[in-house]
């Protein structure tokens, strides 16, 4: 699966002089105006798992096996396991067009044009766990929870307003941002229930699932479902706030920042081609009765008619539903302070995504007012991480940034993780408009 945040690397999240870090807090304000370059202002990519290769391929004798080899011992496999069940999540967010720019005095006013697209699966631990005890776990019957997958995608419509409250209180800043929701396509299917009963001479299955979608056709020939492209499938609406509180020090930092936002709290409403899909079958096998005379074909053939039966879903027209974002929240404080000529800063930040909780360590340093450079580790979530973040900001032309953040650095030869991982990419190109100094 290709990512979870709104598209802007947490890097940035410090900087004070930063041109998109309002992306992830509203009360952030940028201190020029700008354009995004169409589809290159803004992109992100992030994705993340609890498990990798080396929870399901194993060692033996110097060969790699699955976790379901007699070689591999169930004891051994099972430890693997995480606490959580295995799974893997999802973001991808692209800016089509963004703008910001001073607005009064105190005032920064943003507009934005998104497609955003989510994902997550899940595979429940105990199915794992009957897959590789079967029988052998001295249980004969099993009533499972089978996978679970969840996809959205839609348009962003977003204008943000940041204002300086110093008349109310010194140091505080608040700003918000409302989104119009355009859904395109949504998708979620998963296997409720999963009844198995194994005896002496007998293998049954009950199987119960479900699932509804937005944006996707059936063919019923080749048991297929089809995404039919981009279109209006829904409408939602999100809303994001958020504020910050300068302390002012005096001594060697320059005061201490604290910050906090909640983004994307909202919803879509799918309301147009829909789909509801269902299945509910049962299947045993006792044995094959004819073995000669080539009747044994024949049973196999019916063997594999009942097994596809068992997967084949029921699919009618769909009533409309109601798709929930998944929130994302920052809380950060910071402290700035100078060394020489150079501006620096010392900064910790938890936020919480797709319903994990992170918490990052981040330097940065500005040896220059047009130039960003800083590190970070993030030492809570599903793996501990590095990053880095660089951003070139003139006071005119051309602005460039780009963050990574990355767990997860044993690969195999497709670059497939070893272990649980976290990969984060962000990148931006925009224009900027009018002169201006940082820090004044």
């Amino acid at each position: 699966m290709p990512v979870l945040l709104a598209a802007q690397s947490r890097g940035s999240y410090f900087f004070e002089n930063s041109l998109l870090r309002h992306k992830l807090n509203p009360a952030f304000a940028p201190q020029t105006c700008y354009i995004s370059v169409p589809v290159l202002g803004s992109s992100s990519v992030d994705a993340a798992s609890n498990v990798g290769l080396g929870n399901f391929i194993f060692q033996y004798r110097n060969k790699p096996y699955t976790f379901l080899n007699e070689h591999i011992d169930a004891k051994t496999f099972l430890n693997k396991l995480p606490r959580r069940d295995p799974y893997v999540t999802e973001r991808i967010e692209t800016d089509l067009l963004g703008a910001g720019m001073p607005v009064g005095g105190n005032g920064y006013a943003t507009v934005s044009l998104s497609l955003v697209e989510s994902g997550k699966l899940v595979v429940p631990s105990s199915l794992l766990r009957f897959a590789k005890l079967g029988r052998t776990g001295g249980e004969e019957a099993w009533d499972l929870e089978g996978p679970l997958g969840r996809l959205y995608g839609y348009v962003s419509l977003a204008a943000g307003y940041s204002h300086d409250l110093d008349w109310l209180v010194e140091g505080l800043r608040v700003g918000g941002r409302v989104k119009l929701l355009l859904g395109v396509t949504a998708a979620q299917a998963g296997i409720d229930k999963l009844s198995v009963r194994m005896e002496e001479n007998l293998f049954s299955v009950n199987t119960l699932g479900s699932g509804r979608l937005s944006g996707f056709g059936y063919q019923a020939a080749d048991n297929a479902f089809r995404w039919l492209g981009f279109g209006l499938r829904g409408l939602g609406t999100a809303i994001d706030l958020g504020a910050e509180y300068g302390l002012p020090l005096d001594g060697f930092f320059d005061g201490i920042n604290f910050s906090a936002s909640v983004n994307d709290l909202g919803f879509i409403w799918f309301n147009r081609k829909l789909l509801d899909a269902s299945t509910q079958g049962a299947f045993s096998f006792s044995g094959f009765e004819n073995l000669g005379d080539g009747g044994i074909q024949k049973d196999i053939d019916a063997l594999t008619d009942e097994l596809g039966n068992l997967i084949r879903p029921d699919v009618s027209r769909g009533r409309s539903f109601v798709q929930a974002l998944t929130p994302s929240v920052y809380v950060g404080a910071d402290a700035p302070f100078y060394v020489y000529a150079f501006r620096m800063h010392a900064g910790l930040l938890y936020y919480r995504t797709v319903g994990r909780d992170n918490l990052m360590a981040s330097y940065g340093i500005s040896p220059f007012e047009w130039l960003n450079l800083g590190i970070n580790w993030t030492f809570l979530g599903p793996a501990g991480r590095f990053g880095f973040y660089a951003e070139f900001i003139p006071q005119k032309y051309v602005s460039v940034f780009f963050g990574m953040e990355r767990a997860g650095y044993r690969r195999n030869s497709d670059h497939l993780a070893i272990r649980n991982f976290t990969d984060s990419f962000s990148f931006g190109l925009n224009v900027l408009l009018g002169d201006y100094s940082f820090w004044r």
